[in-house]
Formats: structure tokens, sequence, C-alpha cells
């Protein structure tokens, strides 16, 4: 089974910093940045990226180098990442929300990682990374001396752009190399299948190192529109609502998780800014439709929920789903629709063929979207980019690990991952399953399940609830979970807590929680 995105013609230049700098000849006096008091145009922003440009191409900086990009939410961020990409080279998002240990491992993981972009706020977090630091907040004289103009540096499409990390099945980071032609597919396939134009305004509200963030900095700028930087390194849900209705942010892209806090702020303070952004472009983590029905249907409520799915090794987003059916998801997964331009998803068995109409199957991902692969990682991991013999001839594709199937109208529903099935006492069973059948019981808002093994090695199941009302009695949960799962499958276990915990990017923190679970 295979489902098709849309032929879209791109032009013969899809380098992503290239339309940036049309909008600053076109339009130089339109706001391109805000943050913290600072109002950034086009001409201002692209002027001084271009100087930062000059003086990375003059420490040595070109096509095929990497920069690491270590900085807060600040206008620095912006130069940083448009100066490294004019310069001709791909930027890494070196988090500072990450620990210090995090960031040692991820840059550890880079060869060819030539110079780290800094500021003193965070220069001892990449202390230890094998790149020339550049402090980029004491270079105002050395700068002001560099040409304002666009640098000219040859570039291919197929060169790198980005470089962002994954951790595998071990947790060692896995760094992604992104091509300019698969951001350019996918920016410009948000422009055009949503409308986007220069009143789509954005704002920063996940952290700098999730994949979801380059295409929530870069659309905005894409489009011609404004991007609003959150002027704090963690996550502050009263400030970000603040500046959505300050602003009039007209898009989103976020986790989940993220979402729902804005929701239940939203809620807290009887505002509605948050239903007027026009588009929230949702990733990351499977979405509880549960948490966001009741907003989101809310008379004029006129922001619209887009579910998407995707991996980092494909650009991020290869499908896209309109929410709009509430009562199609209520008892069944909720679809992450139909793939994006120039992307095709195939459902293949073990042998990788095509599975049949309506069966699941692993989903695989070719196209414009799929990256150039790992810059490192074992040859287990490398063999998830393989190629298929196809009619057309061969087809290179990425191989998710997760599991899926087409419905009769053409859309994608994930129904779990290839590595989330544990055995409990004998019995097979997937979480995700679990976990639905939880979020189905009346007293329960959302609910996460873990395989966590106890003092003897042996897993057991347990689980964490939001409660969706004021009482919720666990033990009433268990029995009455019992009549409608085995008993294998309901968690021993369970914690009510008022919130998940989040991680840095946004997503819920599951490892938080198995800490939890262990103390």
């Amino acid at each position: 089974m295979s489902l098709k995105g849309r032929r879209l013609p791109l032009p013969d230049d899809l380098l992503v910093h290239r339309v940036f700098e049309s909008h600053a000849r076109r339009h130089p006096d339109r706001t391109a940045l805000t943050c913290d008091g600072v109002r950034l145009t086009y001409a201002e922003l692209n002027e001084r990226a271009n100087r930062f440009a000059h003086h990375l191409i003059g420490l040595g900086a070109g096509r095929g180098s990497v920069v690491g990009v270590c900085l807060d939410r600040t206008p620095d961020l912006l130069t940083a990442v448009l100066g490294t990409l004019k310069a001709g080279a791909a930027y890494v998002p070196l988090d500072p929300t990450y620990p210090a240990e995090r960031l040692r491992l991820m840059v550890s993981q880079l060869d060819a990682l030539e110079l780290v972009v800094a500021s003193a706020e965070t220069i001892e977090l990449i202390g230890d990374a094998p790149g020339e630091p550049v402090r980029i907040d004491t270079l105002a004289a050395e700068l002001a001396g560099q040409p304002a103009t666009d640098p000219a540096v040859d570039l291919a499409n197929d060169d790198l752009c980005y470089v962002v990390f994954t951790s595998g099945s071990t947790g060692t980071p896995k760094a992604i190399a992104v091509r300019h032609d698969g951001w350019y597919n996918l920016l410009e396939w948000l422009r055009v299948a949503y409308g986007l134009d220069a009143g789509s305004s954005g704002l920063t509200v996940s952290s700098f190192g999730f994949d979801i963030s380059q295409r929530g900095l870069m659309s905005p700028l894409f489009c011609g529109a404004a991007i609003h930087l959150l002027p704090s390194r963690a996550f502050d849900t009263g400030m970000a609502y603040r500046l959505i209705a300050a602003h009039g942010v007209r898009q989103l892209h976020c986790a989940p998780s993220t979402l729902y806090v804005l929701i239940d702020y939203e809620r807290a303070v009887g505002g509605d800014a948050l239903t007027k952004v026009g588009h929230v472009f949702i990733g990351g983590e499977p979405l509880t439709v549960a948490r966001v029905e009741e907003w989101a249907t809310r008379p004029g409520n006129a922001c619209v929920l887009l579910h998407q799915y995707g991996v980092a090794e494909c650009t991020d987003v290869a499908t896209s789903h309109e929410l709009a059916d509430y009562a199609r998801y209520r008892g069944a997964a909720t679809p992450v629709g139909a793939p994006v331009h120039n992307t095709e998803i195939r459902i293949l068995d073990d042998g990788l063929n095509e599975v049949p109409d309506g069966e699941t199957g692993e989903i695989c991902i070719s196209g414009r979207s799929v990256s150039a692969g790992y810059l490192n990682a074992s040859a287990a991991d490398h063999r998830n980019f393989t190629e298929l013999d196809t009619p057309d001839g061969p087809v290179r594709v990425y191989r998710t690990g997760d599991r899926g199937y087409a419905t009769p109208d053409g859309e994608l529903v994930v129904v779990g991952r290839e590595d989330a099935q544990v055995k409990i006492r004998g019995m097979r069973m997937d979480l995700g399953d679990v976990e639905h059948a939880i979020r189905g019981h009346e007293l329960v808002q959302d609910a996460v399940v873990l395989a966590v093994p106890d003092a003897a090695g042996e897993l057991g199941l347990v689980g964490f609830v939001l409660p969706a009302g004021p009482h919720l009695d666990t033990r009433d949960l268990y029995r009455d979970l019992l009549g409608t799962l085995p008993r294998n499958m309901v968690p021993q276990e369970f914690t009510v807590l008022d919130a998940f915990p989040l991680s840095p990017n946004g997503k819920t923190d599951r490892r938080a929680m198995t800490a939890l679970a262990r103390a």
C-alpha cells in the first residue's frame, strides 16, 4: 500500500536563505524579528546575517562545513543561523536548555564540527566542543568592518543546511544531516497548502534543539512574515500566551504537550488569543484528542489544528491531517493525514513488500524529504536508509520503525512502534494499546504507560494518569480496566499527576516518569 503526495514543481534554486534574501530586497522595511523589545526589519536582519556570514567565511567556514550554534532566544540566534547558511555551511542547534553532559555527548559525535557560535551565557556549556568557539556577543567591532552584502557562495540543492540530533534505542544521539532541497520542499508545502503569507507571523515555543523548531523559526521568514522570539531559556506559558496576544501570532509549530498547557492557560485566564491563531502545526509525539476537543470546538474558535507525522530523518514532516471530525476520533486512532508535496508513504511488510490495502505494516518514506542520512551512528542505524526496486527504478526510502495503515480515503494512521512492544509475564503487547484503553475511561483525561523492571528485573506496567475530574480512585480505575483488558495489560501501579513532566523539547518526558516510578 502506498500514499502519494501531490507532485509540485519546484524552482531550480532550492536554498531557503535565498528566499529570505528576496524578501529583504523587496520589502526591506517589513518587520522580520522581535525579541524582548528589539525589532529588526528584513533589511537589518539580512545585513547582520551577511556581516556574520562574511566573518565565518574568514574563519574558514564554507560549503561542507558544520557550525554549532549554542545560543539563547535572542536576535543573535537568527543572525547565527542565517549567517551560517549564507556562508554555505550547515548549522547544528546545540540547545542551551540541555544538560551539559548531553551537549558533550552530542558534539562528540560531530567529527566535522569546525566552529561553535556561543555567547557569555552559553560558552561554558560547550567548553569541550571540538570546534573553535565564536563569541558572537563580542564581535560588534569586527562585524562592523565586514561587507553588508549577500555573500556569493556556490551551493547545490543537495548540500546540507542543518544537522539535528535524535536518540536511538540506546540513548546515544544520532546526528541527522538535512539537505537544502528537503527543507525548501517542506517550507514551500506549508506556504502553498495552508496559504501562509506575510501576515503569518510565528512565535518560538519549542526548544532550539527540537527538529520542529527549525521550521518554526524559518517558516515565517520564508513567507515574508515576522518571527517573534520567546525571550526566556525555559518555556514560559504565560509569557508565550501574552506574546501570542500582543503580536497576533498566526502560526505555531509545537508538540501536543505544549499545546495542552497553552490551552489550559487560556481557559484559566478566560482569554481567546489562541483561538485566533490561524494554524497550529502539531507533531513530535502522539496527540490525545480529548485534551483539545472542547477547546477546539468552542464557538468562534478560528484556529486550525494540523495533526502531523514525520521523523527528523525525513525533514520533520511527512503527512498532515486537519482536525475537524472529532466524533470520528473518539474511540479510534486519529489520522495523521496525507503525504506532503513530493513525498510518498509506503506501508511495507518484513520483506519490504507493500501490504494489502488497509493492513498494518512498517511506515517507509521516500521523496524530497528524505535526508542525507546520519553523520555518525551504527551500521544497523544506517541500514534504515535503503533502496527499493520499483517499476520506475530504485527508490531511496527511510524505514521509520513505526507501524501504521492507510484508510480508504488515503490517510495514514500510526498505531505504534515496532520496538514499543513489550512482553509482560509471557504476553506480548503494545504500550500504545494500553494507553488508548486507559484514556477511554471516563475518569481519565490522559495516560502514559511504561514498562519498568522491579527489583528482581521483571518487567511490570506502571501507569501515570491525569484525572478528568476532582476524584480519581485508582482502585476503581484498576477494577474497571480488568473488564476491558487482559489482566497482564492492566498496570499494577497507577500514579495520579496534575500534569506530565515535559522535556526541553516540549514533549512528555517519559524518562522523568521512569525515574519517578523507580523512586
